[in-house]
């Protein structure tokens, strides 16, 4: 019995070890979420202790950053090494990978727009005379109701040759920005700490894209803190993930 609670009384103490104090959590976690954030610690450690020392065996983890952000400014990445694939795969099977970016959960080939409709989310589209594909991407809302919304495109791609099942599962696996995701809401609480966050948000709220290698000027050209814990965290999320 004895032993017993000396092995409860250690969980807790490693429970409570790796909990950060509420005064030690950044808003950016905090919108995350307890989950996403042990995520991207692990993300954040794998790619320190992995790819940044394979890659830079010399330097120390500021420089290591600074080196990595450096190359990818200059477009000198042909010889990077790549990220570990436990932590790839972690990621992918991640709750945070869906905060980041959304997947569309049907897709189909649509012969011409004369066989279209418009759907539930009411969006006009352009009337094509040839085959394009329609993707639609499904919502819970908090209240646990169900929305949709749709895209038309990349009839470029379409010919009466083209393979339309490795279309569709290519369009399944392809990920676009999530605009209502916690990502996009955590980077919105930060963007009025420096003008990087404000121009990094601004971007991604437009656009959902900031090229890595204008986000690595940007980074270097601000001199943001490389031993800040948010700035790596960003790092990792928009230069690796």
């Amino acid at each position: 019995m004895k032993l017993i609670k000396t092995f409860i009384f250690s969980l807790l103490i490693i429970s409570c070890t790796d909990k950060k104090p509420d005064n030690q959590t950044s808003e950016f976690e905090k919108i995350l979420g307890i989950g996403n954030v042990a995520t991207l610690d692990f993300l954040v450690s794998d790619f320190e202790n992995d790819f940044l020392k394979r890659q830079y065996p010399n330097l120390d983890t500021e420089n290591a950053y600074r080196q990595f952000l450096t190359e990818l400014r200059d477009k000198k990445k042909g010889n990077w090494k790549r990220i570990s694939e436990k932590a790839r795969n972690k990621f992918k099977a991640s709750d945070l990978r869906l905060e980041i970016y959304k997947f569309p959960d049907s897709v189909w080939i649509i012969e011409n727009s004369d066989f279209d409709k418009i759907e539930s989310d009411s969006l006009e589209y352009i009337q094509l005379p040839a085959p394009y594909v329609k993707s639609r991407y499904k919502f819970t809302n908090p209240d646990g109701t169900t929305e949709y919304s749709f895209t038309r495109g990349n009839s470029f791609k379409l010919t009466s040759n083209s393979n339309f099942d490795s279309i569709i599962n290519q369009e399944l696996n392809s990920p676009n920005f999530n605009y209502i995701g916690k990502y996009l809401q955590a980077l919105e609480s930060i963007k009025n700490k420096n003008k990087f966050y404000e121009k990094l948000f601004d971007a991604k709220k437009s656009f959902g894209y900031m090229s890595p290698k204008l986000t690595a000027f940007e980074m270097l050209d601000y001199g943001i803190d490389l031993n800040d814990e948010l700035n790596r965290q960003i790092i990792v999320l928009e230069l690796v993930y």
